[in-house]
């Protein structure tokens, strides 16, 4: 616990903000009960002995769960988003945040976060470039498992359109907007927010 972890927020003007060493990253971050992290705590040691998770083990975590699909995409971008640290490795305390966050934080928590997800290239802002790959990798990984068909293109076109934004780019104030005006699209990509 006393690594030192950087959580790479979504920058309020043009800083990034970040989160001190703690000495207890479970009292800090975590919504889980203490026998709820203890049980995550040895799932995790008994599953990841080496105390880490590699981009490799992700990639195959995922492929197990659409096996039809090619999760190699969406799985960089996971790892990315996860391993706040940027060690190139996810280890317990970056998994517990993502898990707390995406399972028991607010709505508000859960939507940085995914607006993090979408911000491939972490500078404050999601172009439609990026929105296309994120999405892209979303139906390589799914489509096949759930028999979807999406003209991924169309999709966003469409988001913009709607938000009436010319920019090519969504700022954290659009995402907010864009969960409020348009739940569909949060769910047709099985996120809860």
């Amino acid at each position: 616990y006393n690594n030192l972890i950087y959580l790479k927020n979504i920058p309020m003007g043009n800083k990034i903000s970040t989160i001190p060493p703690q000495e207890n990253i479970n009292d800090k971050f975590s919504h889980f009960t203490p026998q709820e992290l203890e049980e995550w705590n040895k799932s995790f040691n008994t599953k990841f002995p080496n105390g880490y998770i590699t981009s490799v083990d992700l990639e195959k975590i995922l492929h197990s769960l659409f096996p039809f699909g090619n999760p190699s995409k969406f799985s960089s971008i996971l790892f990315r988003t996860i391993n706040i640290s940027g060690n190139k490795t996810i280890d317990y305390n970056e998994l517990l945040i993502a898990f707390s966050i995406l399972n028991k934080g607010s709505h508000f928590e859960r939507l940085r976060w995914v607006y993090r997800f979408y911000d491939i290239d972490n500078d404050g802002i999601v172009s439609k470039k990026e929105m296309l790959t994120v999405v892209q990798s979303i139906f390589d990984m799914t489509s096949h498992t759930f028999n979807m068909k999406i003209d991924v293109i169309e999709f966003i076109d469409r988001i913009f359109k709607e938000l009436e934004n010319q920019s090519g780019f969504l700022t954290f104030e659009d995402f907010k907007r864009l969960s409020v005006e348009q739940p569909e699209f949060f769910k047709r990509l099985w996120i809860d927010i």
